[in-house]
Order: C-alpha cells, then structure tokens, then sequence
C-alpha cells in the first residue's frame, strides 16, 4: 500500500507540476508552416518560428531532399527583415516514406544526421523539425516496422549530437501521442507540435478544443493531456491549430479558411462545449468544421492558462487575404512583442490592393528568366502583407468580370495573345485598370495585328535592338514625375536588349517619356548594332494608368539599386493612381 501511495503521489505530482510551469510571453512560441507548392511570403513578425515543408528522406536512406530549394532560401531571405525569426526545415510529411529504414540503421541514421547537419549550414537555418507520420504505422502508405518507436529514439539522439545545443530540433506529434516515447525522447527535444486536427471528420469536427456531440474522440485537450501523461512536459509543448476545415459529406474534405465564403445552402454555428465553429446545412448536420478568430482566441488563452510554450499552425497559405487567423494567433501568443511589430513594421490594417502578374515560360530563356526574377522582386515587396500578388500564366482564367478585381496587372515578359484575353485586357485598361509592364509585353510588329496596343503604346511598332546584351547609360527626362523624382539625372542600367521603336513614342502627343536611353552609348552592339535614333526607354500613355519599361532579358536585371527604385516607383505610382482612391492612403 505504502508503494502503491509513493507511486500515486508521484504521478500527481508530475501532474501538477508539468501544468503549473507558466511560460512567460517572450519565451512563447508561434509556429507557422509554410509550403514548398505556395507562392505567399509570409509576414515575418506574425510568426517567432517559420517550418519549411517539406524535406524527405533521400532515396538511400542516408541523407535529405528538400522539395524547391529556392522557394526555402526565400523564406530564409526574410530573417533579413526580422533577425529574430527562426527558419527551419520540416523533414517528413503525410506520405513521406523510408524513415522506417534509415532509422533502423545505425549508419544511415549518423549519416542522415550528418546531412540534416549540411542542410542547415548551407541554407542558413536554425534547425530541424521532425514529422515522420507514423513510427510503427503504416496509415500513410510508407514502411512501418515494430521497432520504429525505439529508432526514433536513438535518431533523436543522433540528431542532437550532431546538431548541437545551439540549433533547434522540434517533431511534429499525431494528437493521440502515440508512436513515440515521449519521455525517452525530452532530454534531446526544443519542442514539440502537437497536430490537434484532422482528428475527425464531418459530421464530426475535426479540431474541437473540448468534448462535445460535434467533437470526435479526440479533441485539443486531450491531445495535450496525451502527451503529458506520456512524459512530455507542458512547457514544451506547441498546440496546433488547423487553417482549413474539414468536411467529408456534402462539402470536400479539405477547405482553406481563405475558400469558405464560397459555400451555399449552409449556415455557421458555434458550439458552446467544443468551442469551435462548423457549418451547417437545413437539416441540422454539420458539414464543415473550422476554427476562426474566435475559436483561435480561446485556444490561445487554452495555451496560456496551461503553461504551453505556444501555439503551431498548418498553413500559412491557407488564411485569407486580411491575415484574420494569423494576426489572431500572433495578437493573443507573442502579445506586446507583436504589438510592438506591427506599430513600428506595419500601420495598415488591411491588404490595401491586389496586384496579378501574368507570365509566360513560353519564350526564350533570357525572357523566363527575367520573369522568374520580377516575380521574386514583387514578391518581397507584399512584405508586411501592404498587396497580395497573384501569379499565373494563363490569363485566359481572367476574363473581364474577374480582371477588374486587381488594381493593376504586372506583364514581365507577355501580353495577352488570343482574342478573348485581348478584348478583357482592353476593356479592363479603357475602365481604369492599372498595367505596368516590361520589355517583351510590349513587343509589337507587322504581325501583331492588334490596333489597341498600337495606340495604347503610342504608335510605335519594334524597329530594331542591339545584340549582345549590354549595359548603357540611360538619361531622365524629367525629374519632375512621381516615378523619377528620387533618380539622378543620368545612371548606368544592367546589360539588356534595348528596343527601338519606329516611330518613336516622343512623337505621340499622349505619351510622357521619362527615360531615355543616352547619345552617348552610341554605337551600340558588338553583333547588332545601332548608330544613332530617338530611344525613349520609360514612358506612361496619359490617357491610361500605365507604365512601359524597356528592361526585362536575362538574369541580372535586379542587381542595380537605381534601377530597382524606378521599378518601385514605377509600381506605386501606377497603384497610386486607382482612380477610386491612392490605396496607400487607405
């Protein structure tokens, strides 16, 4: 009996304690997913951590591949605007398989480790994050064996010895906190992201914070309290948090959050034990569940109240346009730290506009190339959430009722081609519409055969270029227009191909020309040269919202300060002049 009292006394106090250890505000975590298949940038101050997925497994067991390299140094390139941002690599994923057999091998294990090690140095990251989905399962279709829950041990081991203490090392957990000996593996873990959802699906919800009719038989709290009586200490703990809904029954199983406004025939409802929104249909059954700012709200003070270290999100992407989930999360998690951001980093309270960039890959390489970096370059600039961008190479999607939803269209490298995509293109600049485009979008010649660009360019149809690419000194017309107000009068462009125009754009009473291509670089070609001619490089046609810059062939575009503020200026002064208002000032 004596034993038997010890024993239940300690268990309670393993209890108690591992709630009552609070975790003071700035050592709170949020958590933020963001895909390797998205185009969003985050906001780098709504999170403290940023999870890449994803990596894999290599092919022999014994290292990592990670899906998009380049979109993962992007979203390492954001720690530049916050130094305090962590990035990591999240290794796994549903479906991500041969876990099984590197874990089990003691040198494919050290090796991976050793790898998972190279990633990090080569790519800047702060650590590695974990998500083999499951030890001993083989639910998602990839290899499972009876001893996975002791090798996951020992690769946790690994991995920490390898990495050291001065880099992180998370796991993402199933809300049944099963798979793992949580308890063997604390000594090596930072954290650990509990994923409190898809644990049910309609008519159940899928993410319910407690107990109820709606909820399945797992819900949040139980999911935390899991892994606390599996020996995982509160305090270490991150709760995860769904930005989508699940359905099953009348709506498809996976909807973002950013989609649900989209759905007829239902209506939303809370539910007061579950504490989590759902929708409904007429006959009283749900058919979606969700969270939403309110639900984030209470799982937030969930967190609080039970000394977890902080919240996790699955995804990014999957908020809409205004950020009402993340800012959510970040608001009631990181507290006066975030509040301390957002007055210094960003004033608005809304995405101000909407901005599409339409591309084309099929064109010459120097072209693709350039459109890959001018996406990149608009990109960052939605930092701070100030437009959201979309990107596609099929306007054909866009017709007229769908076009003027944007305030302005970024061409860098094509224009609409069949006739329907012209005739909404047009309709959308003759209504206002805002267009800033680039080299090759404005390529016109005998065999065009489409009037309205000839007129929306000022006359002029391609002459010639110079060839090969080269730098020139370029000349402003005038410092008196927003777009070249901060320029110097003369400054030499990266190496491009420079069209000409016969007859010039000057020579049309509605174009204003801003820059010009100099005298002085004359001739001009090594192969294809040019000897002499009026060469107007920027201009904007007076009777639309438009802005034309000649830049725009290869890979080294961007690499010029004064030529990328034109392109900014460019950009907002055409955003500017919405003829519903400067968003700017909104």
């Amino acid at each position: 009996m004596k034993r038997l009292l010890i024993v239940l006394f300690s268990v309670l106090f393993f209890w108690v304690s591992s709630f009552s250890q609070t975790v003071p505000e700035s050592d709170r975590v949020v958590v933020a997913y963001v895909t390797s298949w998205s185009n969003v940038i985050p906001d780098p101050f709504c999170m403290t951590h940023l999870n890449y997925a994803f990596g894999h497994v290599n092919d022999t067991f014994d290292g990592v591949r990670v899906d998009n390299p380049d979109r993962l140094k992007t979203m390492v390139e954001l720690k530049k605007l916050n130094p305090e941002l962590k990035v990591m690599l999240s290794v796994g994923g549903w479906g991500s398989g041969r876990f099984s057999e590197m874990a089990a091998d003691k040198k494919c294990r050290r090796s991976f480790a050793e790898d998972c090690l190279r990633v990090v140095e080569e790519y800047g990251l702060d650590g590695i994050d974990i998500d083999w989905e499951y030890p001993t399962s083989s639910a998602a279709d990839i290899s499972s064996s009876p001893d996975d829950t002791k090798n996951f041990t020992k690769l946790m081991k690994d991995l920490r010895k390898v990495l050291g203490q001065d880099r992180l090392l998370t796991l993402a957990s199933a809300a049944s906190a099963e798979y793992i000996d949580f308890k063997a593996i604390e000594p090596y873990m930072d954290f650990v992201n509990i994923m409190a959802y898809d644990m049910a699906n309609a008519p159940k919800h899928h993410s319910a914070l407690y107990e109820s009719e709606n909820s399945g038989s797992i819900t949040s709290d139980k999911a935390v309290k899991a892994h606390i009586a599996a020996g995982f200490p509160a305090h270490k703990l991150v709760l995860g948090m769904p930005f989508y809904g699940r359905g099953g029954l009348k709506i498809s199983s996976f909807n973002d959050y950013k989609d649900l406004h989209r759905h007829t025939g239902v209506v939303e409802k809370w539910d007061e034990k579950a504490m989590v929104p759902y929708l409904e249909d007429e006959e009283g059954v749900l058919q979606l569940g969700y969270e939403n700012p309110r639900s984030l709200r209470i799982k937030c003070e969930y967190v609080k109240e039970n000394g977890l270290k902080g919240a996790m999100y699955w995804d990014y992407d999957g908020d809409n346009e205004d950020g009402d989930l993340r800012k959510t999360v970040a608001e009631n998690i990181l507290g006066k730290k975030y509040a301390a951001t957002r007055s210094a980093n960003y004033a608005g309270k809304r995405v101000r506009f909407k901005a599409l960039l339409y591309y084309s890959e099929n064109v010459e390489e120097a072209h693709a190339q350039f459109a890959h970096q001018t996406i990149e370059f608009f990109k960052k600039l939605t930092y701070g959430e100030g437009y959201s961008l979309e990107v596609t190479t099929d306007m054909s999607a866009y017709p007229y009722e769908k076009l003027k939803e944007y305030d302005v269209l970024i061409m860098p490298n094509a224009a609409p081609w069949s006739p329907s995509e012209r005739a909404a293109f047009e309709e959308y600049m003759k209504n206002g519409g805002g267009w800033v485009g680039f080299h090759a979008a404005a390529y016109n010649d005998r065999n065009t055969n489409w009037p309205w660009l000839l007129e929306f360019l000022g006359g002029g149809v391609f002459l010639c270029n110079n060839w090969p690419p080269q730098p020139v000194l370029l000349e402003v017309d005038t410092q008196d227009h927003s777009v070249t107000r901060n320029l110097p009068k003369e400054f030499v462009a990266p190496a491009s191909e420079w069209y000409q125009w016969t007859p010039s754009p000057r020579e049309c009473v509605d174009i204003q020309v801003l820059v010009s291509l100099s005298e002085k670089n004359y001739p001009l070609g090594i192969k294809d040269i040019v000897y002499s001619g009026d060469w107007p490089v920027v201009w904007t046609n007076k009777n639309y919202r438009m802005i034309y810059l000649n830049m725009g062939h290869g890979d080294e575009e961007y690499i010029d300060a004064t030529q990328n503020l034109l392109f900014t200026n460019a950009f907002r002064w055409v955003v500017s002049q919405d003829p519903d208002g400067d968003p700017f000032n909104r």
